[in-house]
């Protein structure tokens, strides 16, 4: 089944963008003209069965297996954990689509409590091995917490307002839900405007791309309050201009040597201003 609304703002006024999927040539991609939303224009190849086979956290052909993963994300992992460690000393956690566990191992040592909910079955497993509370779904979870983690999950939800709103069900008063997304204002197609990156960054497994706007209109219908919204960059400088000279990514780690600590930052500060970050971070409370 076609969408037909925006799944933000349920406007109708809707356009087709260029971006075509790079691993699909049936959908297509559209763009709220009230809100600026983007999402793609059916749903109907996710299921709960595609999270719980393992398909989707574990589709990237160059990560054969869990640890294979866990290396990969390493880096990204402890850059998150010291970002939202201090927020999260001595509460109770409840990190939302934890995936294979990096950043509550991480987090670990600094909370009272930390829990997992995450519906790919190899993940799951893994962790309950290794000692963590992980649910298959939020129906399993009698429990509030003080803070709730989303690290790149919300966009590939069907319902990301409607997972919002239980998710509020399980917040603590006082308590907070740290939420990050992809910003389909990234430079890489805002600024640059380059083709491949149109072609690499939209995929099936993203079934919704947030805006500034979108973001905070989701939030709200949500029925919570909006405490901050801020551009983050995961990617920086040399991966873009390895992206303008070869049109793919990667530079982040072949021309890692271009960056200085002070580079990195002055650039991330300068996309952020121009709201070009490729993420985009929510601090959410009731």
């Amino acid at each position: 089944m076609k969408n037909t609304k925006c799944p933000i703002c349920a406007s109708e006024q809707l356009k087709k963008r260029r971006e075509r999927l790079r691993d699909s040539n049936s959908i297509a991609v559209l763009e709220c003209e009230n809100c600026t939303h983007v999402f793609l224009d059916s749903f109907d190849h996710i299921n709960e069965g595609y999270f719980e086979r393992g398909e989707f956290l574990l589709n990237k052909p160059f990560l054969k297996s869990v640890e294979d993963r866990l290396r990969h994300y390493e880096h990204e992992n402890t850059e998150r954990a010291a970002r939202v460690g201090p927020l999260v000393v001595n509460r109770e956690v409840l990190d939302f689509g934890c995936g294979a566990g990096s950043l509550m191992e991480k987090l670990r040592p600094l909370v009272s409590d930390i829990e997992g909910l995450e519906p790919t079955d190899p993940f799951r497993v893994l962790l309950q091995e290794r000692g963590f509370t992980v649910y298959e779904s939020l129906r399993q979870i009698t429990k509030r917490y003080d803070n709730i983690l989303m690290f790149h999950v919300a966009e590939h939800l069907a319902d990301p307002i409607g997972t919002l709103k239980q998710l509020s069900t399980h917040l603590k008063p006082g308590g907070l839900i740290y939420l990050e997304v992809p910003n389909v204002d990234d430079a890489l197609l805002s600024l640059y405007d380059i083709e491949a990156s149109r072609a690499f960054l939209f995929f099936r497994d993203h079934l919704q791309y947030f805006s500034r706007t979108s973001l905070a209109r989701a939030i709200k219908r949500a029925g919570l309050r909006l405490v901050s919204l801020n551009g983050h960059n995961r990617f920086g400088l040399s991966n873009h201009l390895y992206w303008l000279r070869y049109g793919k990514p990667g530079g982040h780690k072949v021309w890692s040597f271009l960056e200085t600590p002070t580079l990195v930052e002055e650039y991330a500060r300068t996309l952020a201003a121009a709201d070009m970050s490729d993420s985009l971070v929510a601090q959410i409370a009731l």
